[in-house]
């Protein structure tokens, strides 16, 4: 079968899960369209037939982010069988059932997983971790992808001929509650200019108080840290975060490697 395009579905907080996504595209070698799905504004049409459709989202907790899930489930059902290759990048600990919540997604919507990668990324929570991944090493990998994702697909009779044969990760699902840290507002640095607001996929932030933050609402993505050129945002949790940065990085201090599906 022949890809007409391929248009990459992003849900990103510092910015390298974007990175990953663009170097698929890059390397598949189609025309394609980057969709940024982070924010709550985001509104998605149902994938149609000669796409390839690429999910590209950070594991948080082993887990796919809430609000990709709701993109996704609000898009609409293919009108026929489409493919979706996996991109998932983690921060040099595991992705646990990420894979398998998000291909249980997918054809929920009628898209088939073709193929999938985990990609190693610096850590946008815990910053001393991952450090300058993905690197070349990382990227790579992605490339490798977009090439068995390519022969698998022009070889393929068919989008089901295609799937994947196994999909790692466990039903049901692990369990994730968040992080208790969470970023703060320096209110002498706001300028009120909406960036983080807009951008914020849960609506966590005040617009006419953006200085506040809804603890209940926030995913801890770091969308709002990255979006703000003011340096007014920032983790919040002081000794408490400067602990569990040191004890993050002590069990991930061994560098874990990208891999394909």
């Amino acid at each position: 079968m022949k890809i007409d395009s391929v248009r990459a579905l992003y849900f990103t907080g510092a910015g390298t899960t974007k990175t990953v996504a663009l170097a698929f595209c890059r390397a598949i070698e189609a025309p394609f369209e980057l969709v940024d799905a982070t924010p709550r504004s985001c509104e998605l049409r149902a994938a149609r037939p000669g796409d390839l459709l690429v999910c590209a989202v950070p594991s948080y907790g082993g887990r796919v982010p809430a609000p990709f899930l709701e993109r996704l489930a609000s898009m609409g059902r293919a009108s026929e069988p489409v493919p979706a290759v996996m991109l998932v990048t983690y921060g040099n600990r595991a992705v646990d059932d990420t894979f398998i919540e998000l291909a249980d997604a997918l054809d929920a919507q009628g898209i088939v997983p073709v193929g999938g990668a985990a990609v190693v990324a610096h850590h946008s929570l815990m910053t001393n971790v991952a450090e300058g991944r993905p690197d070349a090493q990382d990227l790579a990998a992605v490339e490798q992808l977009a090439q068995r994702v390519r022969s698998a697909l022009e070889d393929a009779p068919c989008v089901e001929d295609a799937r994947l044969a196994q999909v790692p990760g466990a039903r049901p699902y692990r369990a994730y509650d968040g992080v208790p840290l969470h970023p703060v507002c320096q209110a002498d640095r706001c300028v009120q200019c909406g960036a983080c607001v807009a951008l914020c996929p849960v609506g966590a932030i005040d617009p006419e108080h953006p200085e506040d933050t809804d603890e209940e609402r926030c995913i801890s993505c770091m969308r709002c840290v990255a979006a703000c050129h003011r340096g007014a945002r920032e983790i919040g949790g002081g000794l408490k975060l400067a602990v569990a940065r040191k004890a993050f990085a002590l069990k991930c201090a061994k560098r874990c490697e990208s891999y394909l599906l």
